[in-house]
């Protein structure tokens, strides 16, 4: 299976992660403090070029799957993660905490990441991995000084 230029399964899974923390966003009482400018702009950096590599397949010359088992292992992952991304995101909604926060960084992170591996896009790996770095400074730091007021 051979995927155009721009992929719309890829953009469906940009827009399914980024819905709730656009609606998140709108809700919150507070406009979220910067805690670390390095921390922010590496997450920022590493969030927008892995979202922007999942929809345009810069950098490669033929994008698709390489093999049946590499697509079954595509939609199960993507489904089962983005399906847990959804339902955690209605807990983090109502209460947020470290722990709930982590673990949806963590599944931004691992939906970036599998779509680069499985596409054999280095450069979305890549992002993704900056991405991480910066996301979990950054969540970390905003519950830290939460706690310590």
């Amino acid at each position: 299976m051979v995927l155009n230029l721009i992929n719309f399964i890829q953009a469906a899974i940009v827009w399914i992660i980024i819905i709730p923390e656009l609606l998140f966003a709108i809700h919150r009482e507070n406009g979220e403090k910067k805690y670390s400018k390095a921390a922010s702009l590496t997450e920022q950096f590493g969030r927008y070029l892995s979202m922007l590599l999942m929809i345009l397949p810069l950098g490669i010359r033929e994008f698709g799957f390489k093999a049946p088992e590499e697509m079954i292992i595509y939609f199960a992952a993507n489904g089962v993660l983005l399906a847990v991304y959804l339902v955690l995101f209605f807990f983090f909604f109502k209460k947020q905490s470290l722990t709930l926060g982590l673990v949806l960084a963590a599944i931004r992170i691992i939906v970036f990441a599998l779509c680069g591996i499985i596409f054999r896009h280095w450069f979305l790996v890549i992002f993704a991995a900056i991405f991480a770095i910066g996301h979990v400074c950054v969540t970390v730091n905003k519950y830290r000084k939460a706690q310590n007021g």
